[in-house]
């Protein structure tokens, strides 16, 4: 068998990311638990595709999956992230909450989006989550039907368009949303991964254990 080796650690983590996201741990904290597990899988397979900045060829790539990390980030820039499957709403969704009536949504959203490369698109999100100097997240939540409680449903993430830029975009984040296009980014990240040659031979990455707990 082969031995594994840091790839094979690095596919592990990002696909039970994933996992968790496509099944999410119970909880009564949904919404703050795919926050959590949206953010880790953004910061990650974001820091890693861009491992060559613009130009693979301009830079000394260490190995197989350094240059599978950049091949993720370029197969990003040729799809949309309004489009399927990534499908980020124009419109508020409708969501239910327990005990209360399914909301009616018709209100426009996300509309600074519409046609942007998922590139572009993970590139600005990153960036208001890591560099927002001001503050650029929000809780989204509405009312119960008794006024005694607050439903958290996403979050509202505002941030300049790009650096140095007077325009901000204005994002409405909601958990299904985060959960889809999460799962996406892991599973792009992971198949570019099992791609690198002499990595992937045989799934080793099962073989990666996580640290017991110390009380």
């Amino acid at each position: 068998m082969g031995g594994i080796m840091n790839g094979h650690v690095e596919w592990a983590v990002i696909n039970r990311l994933k996992a968790m996201l496509d099944e999410p741990p119970d909880t009564k904290f949904n919404v703050t638990q795919t926050f959590a597990l949206f953010s880790a899988v953004l910061l990650w397979t974001k820091n890693r595709g861009w491992v060559a900045g613009n130009n693979a060829g301009s830079v000394n790539l260490v190995d197989a999956a350094d240059q599978a990390a950049h091949k993720f980030r370029q197969l990003l820039g040729n799809e949309v992230i309004t489009s399927q499957p990534w499908s980020l709403p124009l419109l508020e969704p409708r969501f239910t909450v327990v005990g209360e009536h399914e909301g009616i949504a018709e209100k426009p959203i996300n509309g600074d989006f519409k046609n942007m490369p998922v590139e572009q698109f993970v590139k600005w999100l990153r960036d208001a989550f890591g560099h927002g100097d001001g503050r650029t997240i929000r809780p989204l939540h509405k009312k119960g039907k008794h006024g005694d409680q607050t439903w958290l449903s996403g979050f509202r993430i505002q941030f300049q368009e790009t650096q140095n830029s007077n325009r901000r975009l204005d994002l409405h984040f909601y958990d299904a949303d985060m959960r889809r296009i999460g799962s996406l980014l892991a599973d792009r990240f992971c198949m570019a991964l099992a791609d690198a040659p002499t990595y992937y031979n045989e799934d080793v990455a099962t073989r990666v254990v996580e640290a017991e707990k110390v009380a």
